[in-house]
């Protein structure tokens, strides 16, 4: 082949491209990306990978994390854990930056497209999108990676943040224990107790890495309050509570840094 022919061959390859396909409403089965709604029998955008569309190239690409790490936060994020793939996109961001965000406690920064939280001693941390604390019903999930801190820390998802006080519900599992919970913390930011909890024997789990990336998920839907990780046997927990009847959602460490990458609310 001729030098002018395998540039004419290049050129032709590069221009063609197959766009993104909407499944939104068609009937199921789904691609990958999107979730069945059961019932409806339609196609739903993943709230996850919906957070991603805006993302630059290289996010969620963590910095000198082992490679099977980067292979499950860069893969399909597998079905909801809640059992149902949600409604509408009520709030999404993939921490390019944290504008927008109420910080409480920590250190806080938006780095490579990860909230981080770097401070692994704190036990009141958390982070919540302003302008949200009207929030009664909605689901959260979020891409995230325990950092570094003790064996118990724990990275957590905000539930009902109170508008004028700490008082809220969160939904904290922590990697190196296997531990699952939903607690509640009072007005003056200490905590209330824990409302449910299981523990995951991640010792029977080939291959399971404290620091890979997980997908963490948590809904408050009237009274019912549930917490769960996504592909992770077991590791769900539900409860009826009726401290907080609404308020923000928002991300969480305690005693624990930790990365946050892809923040997702909808409707229940």
């Amino acid at each position: 082949m001729t030098r002018a022919a395998l540039v004419g061959a290049l050129l032709l390859v590069a221009s063609c491209r197959v766009d993104e396909l909407d499944l939104e409403g068609k009937r199921c089965p789904c691609l990958a990306g999107w979730t069945c709604d059961t019932t409806s029998d339609t196609c739903v955008r993943d709230p996850i990978d919906a957070a991603d569309v805006d993302a630059p190239p290289n996010d969620g690409v963590i910095v000198d994390a082992p490679d099977a790490g980067d292979a499950a936060i860069d893969g399909p994020p597998g079905a909801s854990c809640l059992g149902s793939p949600g409604g509408a996109s009520l709030f999404a961001d993939d921490f390019a930056d944290l504008i927008g965000w109420v910080t409480v406690g920590g250190a806080w920064s938006a780095t490579g497209g990860e909230a981080v939280q770097s401070d692994e001693g704190g036990s009141l941390i958390y982070a919540y999108p302003a302008g949200t604390s009207t929030l009664v019903d909605y689901r959260v999930a979020s891409r995230a990676r325990r950092a570094g801190g003790g064996p118990s820390g724990r990275v957590e998802l905000v539930l009902r943040r109170q508008t004028s006080n700490d008082g809220h519900y969160h939904c904290a599992w922590s990697p190196a224990s296997g531990a699952l919970r939903i607690d509640w913390t009072r007005n003056n930011g200490s905590l209330g107790g824990t409302l449910a909890q299981t523990t995951v024997d991640i010792g029977a789990i080939a291959g399971y890495d404290p620091l890979a990336p997980f997908v963490i998920e948590a809904k408050a839907q009237g009274a019912q309050l549930t917490c769960c990780v996504r592909e992770l046997g077991g590791a769900s927990v539900t409860v009826d509570d009726t401290r907080y009847a609404a308020g923000s959602p928002g991300i969480r460490t305690t005693m624990q840094s930790a990365a946050f990458d892809d923040f997702a609310v909808a409707a229940p």
